[in-house]
């Protein structure tokens, strides 16, 4: 019962701020900046609704408030769960304020949005000290038993998990229904790790992240933002802390890999070769049919519509997420 009421607040909280901070800022005139890099194809969407994430962030608050008083025996995880997403979803706010002020695609420096994450992160980590049992115990794939690792080396791979995750999962974040949709599968596959007890907090993220894309389906008439993309990477990233499941976070993760991946491949190819290796980065972008390309690249040109990319990519995501589950419990 406490699953469900959880996830019944997080859901009707969602969908109605969702939907007044669409009429409020249609009213305002207020709305996305979309990048000049990008394909043409998006150009459209400029001035759609943004900050998304606080339609979100408003849901999951307002199920974390019920919970604190509802499920006592959780209350150290309702306030871990909370640092994680509010903390980051705080920092993509601050950097979709600064983005709308500044009437332009850019808000906070990269180095700023770093910094501002480990700190986060760092605080993130002293309360799991604080308040987890064996912190540092990590689940081992493809074997029945888990191990610990020194402090002084769980404490930056934590920052490095949060601030990878958080980044990645904006990076995803081009496509209607796209970053939302992998969100979800992953926190899904996250709360069949952690059981009963991690439950209502995965009732939670999820039934606010579904409120969120009722709005941001193709076509989409709210983005998330920074906001949302922040908090839900903050969230994921805390899952996977609190469920000691640290090493499987790039298989229920995967399209934010891929993601991240593809940024790397195509910096690190074209400085050392001139050439590139996709149409354009990230990954979802390659698939889209791309204006003015006037160079080569490796990968055969693709030209899919936004909702077969996402689909596609989300079959992909849930299909990685699948194997990294059945691995999970197959070798545990």
């Amino acid at each position: 019962m406490t699953v469900a009421i959880a996830g019944l607040i997080s859901l009707s909280v969602t969908l109605v701020a969702a939907r007044l901070l669409i009429n409020l800022m249609n009213s305002r005139g207020i709305g996305q900046y979309i990048r000049n890099w990008g394909p043409k194809v998006h150009e459209h969407k400029s001035g759609t609704p943004t900050m998304g994430g606080l339609a979100i962030l408003l849901g999951l608050g307002s199920a974390l408030i019920y919970l604190w008083f509802g499920f006592p025996g959780g209350r150290n995880d309702v306030l871990l769960f909370a640092i994680g997403a509010f903390g980051f979803g705080a920092i993509g706010f601050l950097d979709d304020v600064l983005s709308l002020v500044r009437g332009k695609a850019e808000g906070l420096s990269p180095g700023g949005k770093i910094v501002a994450q480990v700190g986060v992160s760092l605080l993130f980590i002293a309360l799991v000290f604080q308040f987890v049992d064996q912190p540092t115990r990590l689940i081992l794939p493809f074997s029945h038993s888990s191990a610990s690792i020194s402090p002084a080396w769980y404490w930056p791979l934590v920052v490095f998990i949060l601030v990878s995750t958080v980044n990645a999962v904006n990076l995803t974040d081009g496509l209607d229904g796209l970053a939302g949709g992998a969100s979800l599968i992953s926190i899904a596959a996250f709360g069949l790790i952690g059981g009963s007890g991690t439950l209502p907090f995965i009732a939670s993220i999820s039934a606010a992240t579904l409120g969120f894309i009722w709005y941001n389906s193709y076509p989409a008439d709210l983005f998330m933002g920074d906001t949302g993309a922040f908090a839900l990477g903050g969230f994921i990233g805390a899952a996977a802390v609190l469920t000691d499941s640290e090493i499987f976070l790039p298989l229920l993760g995967g399209l934010f890999v891929l993601e991240c991946l593809s940024v790397l491949i195509q910096v690190g190819y074209y400085k050392s070769t001139g050439s590139r290796v996709f149409k354009i980065s990230p990954l979802h972008h390659h698939f889209e049919p791309v204006e003015g390309v006037d160079y080569d690249y490796l990968l055969p040109k693709v030209e899919w519509s936004e909702p077969r990319v996402a689909i596609r990519l989300l079959i992909i995501h849930l299909v990685i997420a699948g194997t990294g589950l059945a691995g999970y419990f197959i070798w545990i």
